[in-house]
């Protein structure tokens, strides 16, 4: 608890919710803008995505953190994913049933997708283990509150904990400052996805990690 702010590890129960809020609150972010550049095409993905959504995030809390947050009430209104990335370690490839839910969700959007992933996946640091947040996101009518910076407080306490670094990818430069007043700083030059459009900002906390980047 952070405050009026609750944040907990998603359980299987609160799978659906979380896709839900996931859909809900990724159709106006920087990414999906570019992925799927049609508005009317976000808002129809929006509205139908909550169950593919949640194949890959049941798949994902098996091998990451998926952290919820919301008010005491326990309504879900902010996502975050977490992996735990070891040296030499890459993307994992989704199950047959995910990358089956990910055609039907995305369509003829898919290849968009797969070239964001590829390119940021490029400049992923591979030799130092962290903690990479994969996914993040407050439904639109509760941003500003607070939800996710306790997010990113929850996870970065416990990367402290463990001595570990962490990493991630700014979409946005509201979003970039959010993580640099948690302790993220600019990794290298941002990445300017193929077709112009959009522009990602790797980002790294060092925090009390030993492991040194390369």
């Amino acid at each position: 608890m952070t405050g009026w702010v609750r944040v907990w590890l998603a359980g299987e129960d609160d799978v659906p919710a979380a896709a839900a809020a996931l859909a809900a609150g990724s159709a106006d972010e920087a990414a999906a803008s570019w992925v799927m550049p049609g508005e009317a095409a976000r808002r129809r993905w929006a509205a139908a995505g909550a169950g593919a959504m949640a194949v890959w995030l049941k798949e994902a809390r098996e091998t990451g953190d998926l952290l919820l947050a919301g008010p005491r009430d326990g309504e879900v209104v902010g996502v975050a994913l977490w992996e735990r990335r070891e040296p030499g370690q890459l993307d994992r490839e989704p199950s047959q049933e995910t990358a089956a839910a990910m055609q039907r969700l995305y369509g003829e959007y898919l290849e968009r997708l797969v070239t964001l992933r590829t390119v940021t996946e490029e400049r992923h640091p591979a030799h130092v283990p962290h903690w990479y947040l994969a996914q993040t996101v407050v439904v639109p009518e509760w941003r500003g509150r607070g939800y996710g910076g306790a997010l990113l407080r929850h996870q970065l306490a416990r990367a402290d904990e463990e001595s570990a670094a962490a990493y991630l990818e700014a979409s946005s430069p509201r979003n970039q400052a959010l993580y640099e007043r948690h302790g993220f700083r600019p990794l290298g030059e941002p990445v300017r996805v193929p077709g112009g459009g959009l522009t990602v900002q790797p980002m790294w906390r060092q925090g009390r990690s030993p492991h040194a980047l390369p």
